[in-house]
C-alpha cells in the first residue's frame, strides 16, 4: 500500500509566508531607501528593478489599450448621437421645406401677402406723442438710418401698434389704429377655435375704448371673448397680429347691421415701446 503524503502543517505555511513578507519588506525598503547601497545590494535593486520594467511595459500597454477601447466605445456612443441627430434635423429641414410649401399655397389662395416668419423685428422707444392727437400718432426713435420705410408695421407685447407713416433720419411718425382716418381700415379675422370670420375695422370710440369691426353678415357664430386677429388681406399688415377680443355685438344706429366691439390687447393710454416688423427681403 502506498503510504499517503503528508500535508504541510499550519505554522509552516505560517512561516513561509512570513518569510516572502520579510524578503518583500527588505527589498522595498533596499530599492526606496536614500542610503548608500554595497554591491549586492545594487545588484538586488536593479534587478528588482529590471524585472519591473519588463512586467511593467506589457501592464501599461494593456491599460493604455483597455483605456482606447473605452474611449473608442464613448466615441462610436457620440457618433451614433451625432448621427441621429443629423437625421432629425434632415427630417426638420423637409418638414420646413413642407411647411414653407403649404404657407405659400394659404398665401396665395388668401390672397396674403406676407405672414409673421417672414419678418425681423426692431425695437424702439417713443419719444414724442402729441396730447391733441393722442389716438392718432406718435413718434418713436428710429429711422431710415436703421433701415425703417414707411408702411413698416408696428406691434407691442401685447398687439398690433399701427404703422410707420413719416421717415426721417433718425426717428419715424406711426399711425395708430386707433385713429379715425377713414382710408384705415384694417381686414381682420374673428376667430374662435371653429369659425374665422373676416371683417373691417372701420372706426375707434374714444368714448368706450372699442375699436369697430363691420362687415360681418353672420354675428350667430360671434361670440364674447372671441380673439380678433389681423387677416393679411390687403398686403398691409401680415396676418397674425392681435389686436384684441370681441367685447360685445351692438346693432348700428340704422338698425340694419352688426357692429363688433373689439376691445384693444394694447393699452393705448401708456405705450412706451414699440417693435418694428421689417421684412427679411428687405435687409
Amino acid at each position: 500500500m502506498n503510504r499517503k503524503r503528508r500535508k504541510p502543517q499550519k505554522k509552516h505555511i505560517y512561516i513561509i509566508v512570513f518569510l516572502i513578507v520579510i524578503v518583500v519588506a527588505v527589498l522595498s525598503y533596499m530599492i526606496k531607501s536614500d542610503k548608500k547601497l554595497n554591491t549586492f545590494e545594487s545588484l538586488v535593486k536593479d534587478t528588482v528593478v529590471g524585472v519591473q520594467k519588463v512586467f511593467y511595459l506589457p501592464i501599461k500597454n494593456f491599460s493604455t489599450m483597455i483605456d482606447d477601447f473605452f474611449s473608442l466605445r464613448d466615441v462610436l456612443e457620440e457618433n451614433k448621437i451625432l448621427k441621429s441627430n443629423v437625421e432629425k434635423i434632415e427630417s426638420l429641414e423637409a418638414e420646413n421645406i413642407e411647411l414653407k410649401q403649404e404657407i405659400s399655397k394659404i398665401k396665395e389662395e388668401l390672397d396674403i401677402e406676407h405672414v409673421l416668419s417672414e419678418y425681423d423685428y426692431l425695437n424702439a422707444t417713443v419719444v414724442n406723442r402729441n396730447s391733441l392727437y393722442w389716438y392718432n400718432n406718435l413718434t418713436i426713435d428710429k429711422g431710415s438710418h436703421n433701415g425703417i420705410e414707411e408702411g413698416m408695421v408696428v406691434i407691442n407685447s401685447t398687439g398690433l401698434i399701427g404703422k410707420i407713416v413719416n421717415v426721417s433720419t433718425f426717428s419715424s411718425d406711426v399711425k395708430l389704429i386707433t385713429t379715425n382716418d377713414t382710408n384705415n381700415k384694417i381686414s381682420v379675422t374673428i376667430t374662435n377655435g371653429t369659425n374665422n370670420l373676416t371683417g373691417l375695422i372701420n372706426a375707434y370710440s374714444y368714448d368706450d375704448g372699442y375699436l369697430k369691426v363691420e362687415g360681418i353678415s353672420n354675428t350667430k357664430t360671434v361670440n364674447v371673448g372671441d380673439l380678433v386677429y389681423t387677416s393679411g388681406l390687403g398686403g398691409v399688415f401680415p396676418s397674425g397680429i392681435l389686436i384684441g377680443k370681441v367685447e360685445s355685438i351692438v346693432t348700428d344706429v340704422y338698425d340694419l347691421s352688426k357692429i363688433i366691439n373689439v376691445k384693444p390687447s394694447a393699452n393705448f393710454d401708456d405705450i412706451n415701446y414699440v417693435t418694428v416688423l421689417k421684412r427679411t427681403d428687405q435687409q
